[in-house]
């Protein structure tokens, strides 16, 4: 009887080991799956939990918050505070603000060179961009007479160019952030915003605001190369204002956020053509693609809430109420 005992006790204890080896996530585990929302007009972000769509915390901020980007592998979450001329570290375990980095005055949008060596933000109000170390927080050089009105930010997959959006001048400012030299200039549509590059590095695209629509330039030449533009039954042609990008990860799909026309388009990357159109909230602005790229979630900036998009379906699935005025969001997944 004690033999039989032994080797049931063993084989409790394997079975037991077996069910904490199943219990315990593996070290690369995926991340937190939360969804963070910059509220410019609350002074907050919105952390929800991805899998229930439940506020998880609300985060007090500087003023108007607005751009965010993940750093140190994703521990770190840098939020733009523009109102308190500073760029904000959130620790994402903690969910705790944690520092400061000097950006210039009213940092807007903002980006960090794929070696995570050097940031650079727009800063509207001086027509001028801060290039920044991430990890020290400090300064490294000022570079001026970027166009008027700065706002998007894009680094090359390459990290060795940056192109600026100028709102006013209807240019994209081509940079060298390194040795802070203006190397190119080309006129595009009517108020450029925002910007992304294809993962071939080949094309930039650019939304135009006030013109509705995209422009393409050529990443390596720089060469103005073609233009999307969008129109739908049922959409004013004022309230279409393009705005912000998801891309998938293999460049085929591009998705655009409309703005008050309240739709995101899809586009096809390389035919250029508009596949379909889907219904979000009002003045749908910000936009981040799920890591499975499943799902697209959007921010509303004049109805409080995102939208969660089945990107398979293409159809809204899901909104959820948050702060006033969200911005920005970003996934950690």
């Amino acid at each position: 009887h004690m033999e039989t005992d032994v080797l049931f006790q063993r084989h409790i204890l394997c079975m037991s080991t077996m069910v904490s080896l199943i219990l315990v996530p593996p070290v690369f585990a995926e991340g937190t799956g939360y969804i963070f929302v910059s509220n410019e007009a609350d002074n907050t972000v919105t952390v929800i939990d991805g899998k229930n769509f439940e506020i998880v915390k609300t985060i007090p901020t500087g003023e108007r918050p607005r751009d965010m980007r993940w750093h140190k592998n994703n521990t770190q979450l840098l939020i733009a505070a523009s109102g308190s001329d500073r760029i904000e570290v959130l620790d994402v375990a903690s969910l705790q603000i944690i520092n400061f980095l000097e950006a210039g005055e009213d940092p807007e949008i903002f980006s960090i060179d794929p070696s995570g060596k050097i940031l650079v933000a727009a800063n509207e109000d001086d027509n001028e961009v801060t290039v920044t170390d991430p990890d020290t927080g400090k300064q490294i050089r000022t570079i001026e007479d970027v166009g008027i009105e700065p706002e998007g930010i894009t680094f090359r997959n390459d990290g060795e160019v940056v192109f600026v959006t100028s709102e006013v001048t209807n240019t994209i400012i081509i940079i060298d952030p390194w040795s802070g030299t203006i190397l190119d200039e080309v006129l595009v549509g009517n108020r450029p915003r925002r910007g992304i590059v294809t993962p071939d590095d080949r094309e930039y695209w650019v939304t135009n605001e006030l013109g509705g629509t995209i422009s393409i330039l050529d990443a390596q030449t720089f060469e103005l190369i073609d233009e999307i533009i969008f129109e739908k039954a049922g959409m004013r042609e004022g309230d279409i204002n393009p705005v912000d990008f998801a891309m998938t990860a293999d460049g085929k799909t591009a998705y655009i956020t409309l703005g008050r026309a309240r739709h995101v388009a899809i586009v096809n990357v390389a035919s250029r053509d508009v596949t379909d159109y889907v219904l979000a909230g009002d003045r749908v602005w910000g936009a981040a693609l799920t890591a499975d790229e499943k799902f697209l979630v959007v921010t509303n900036g004049a109805s409080d809430d995102i939208t969660i998009i089945d990107t398979i379906k293409k159809v809204a699935v899901n909104s959820v109420p948050v702060g006033r005025t969200p911005h920005t969001v970003r996934i950690d997944d």
